[in-house]
């Protein structure tokens, strides 16, 4: 159940990144450029267009991943040991760093949408005559959607490290078993004694029999 739970949240945290990477790339194509901008005495005019709301969309997105990424990494779970504590220090700071890029890519995509909002604004002068307006460079919206990819890998990363199982112990020591008792209280036999019962027959009067010594060689039984 943990496993798949696991697997749903690094789904959404993916797909909610990759989507807002990919508005970005789609508002790069559909920004204003200067040709679509209308100078109206000394106001600038910018028409609506797709960038502005495609930008703040990859916003939301870029924010939901991280969020999601944050809780499913679980910040304020109890750790299990050394090696469990070592994984969570790296999971933090690979969300730290997934948070930064995040930012990043987001500080762009604001300023992609302020500057694609439709309205008027006014107009800067170069020069005596000559007015100007402000437009989006190239490459904003992309420098963004590769910062937003960043950031969501980085944010499933942490995911992954901050929900591993901990580390099973180590398997039982070979032999250790031998010294668990036996059931109706049979032990195994300690090393270095000797166990057994001797081999010679018994005897019809009951006592224990023993070994008889052997005749001596030379000598012949006495007569009467």
């Amino acid at each position: 159940m943990e496993a798949a739970v696991t697997v749903l949240l690094i789904f959404v945290v993916g797909m909610s990144g990759v989507t807002s990477a990919v508005l970005g790339f789609i508002a790069e194509t559909k920004k204003l450029t200067p040709d679509d901008i209308h100078v109206s005495g000394r106001e600038c005019v910018y028409p609506a267009n797709p960038a502005h709301a495609l930008a703040v969309c990859a916003i939301i997105l870029l924010a939901v991943s991280q969020i999601v990424a944050s809780v499913a990494g679980g910040c304020c779970r109890p750790g299990g040991g050394a090696s469990k504590s070592t994984r969570r220090v790296v999971g933090v700071v690979v969300s730290i760093l997934s948070w930064i890029m995040a930012v990043i890519a987001a500080v762009f995509y604001w300023r992609g949408a302020k500057l694609n909002a439709p309205g008027t604004r006014d107009a800067t002068f170069a020069g005596a005559f000559y007015e100007k307006c402000l437009v989006i460079r190239g490459g904003v919206f992309v420098r963004a959607a590769v910062l937003s990819l960043v950031a969501t890998s980085l944010a499933i990363k942490s995911c992954v490290l901050l929900r591993a199982p901990a580390a099973k112990d180590a398997p039982a020591v070979e032999g250790a078993a031998a010294d668990e008792p036996r059931p109706h209280g049979q032990h195994p036999p300690e090393a270095g004694v000797a166990v057994g019962l001797p081999q010679w027959p018994a005897q019809g009067n009951g006592q224990a029999p023993y070994p008889q010594p052997a005749a001596a060689e030379g000598y012949g039984q006495a007569r009467v």
